[in-house]
């Protein structure tokens, strides 16, 4: 399985890179939208992991536009938030997310919403 991971974050980012790597599960990362959108246009991707709110973009934004893409319309997609209302979920899954996960979350439950969506 192959993830990719957009965050701005450089710590997060390379944390859950980690995680998934130990977990067996090749993962790659971007640092902001247009580098997860150069990335996505190259190679392809079992599931994607996006942060909803990044310094050089949003991530509902960046979800829209994968969406909107040919190659972009059946791959899995975890948003991953701070903001844990009912508003923010329904924006997330509205854009074509089909996880929603509350920061500060734990590895195992990162690890195991991957697999499962990876599936």
């Amino acid at each position: 399985m192959r993830v990719l991971i957009v965050d701005d974050n450089e710590e997060l980012r390379d944390f859950l890179a980690l995680c998934l790597t130990e977990a067996e599960i090749d993962a790659v990362a971007a640092r902001d939208p247009a580098d997860a959108l150069q990335k996505i246009a190259s190679s392809e991707f079992n599931v994607l992991v996006i942060d909803s709110i990044m310094e050089n973009g949003d991530g509902i934004e960046l979800v829209q536009q994968i969406r909107a893409s040919k190659s972009g319309r059946k791959v899995p997609i975890l948003m991953m938030s701070t903001i844990s209302t009912a508003l923010a979920r329904r924006m997330a899954t509205s854009a074509g997310c089909n996880e929603f996960l509350v920061k500060p979350f734990s590895q195992t439950q990162f690890i195991e919403q991957v697999r499962t969506l990876g599936q």
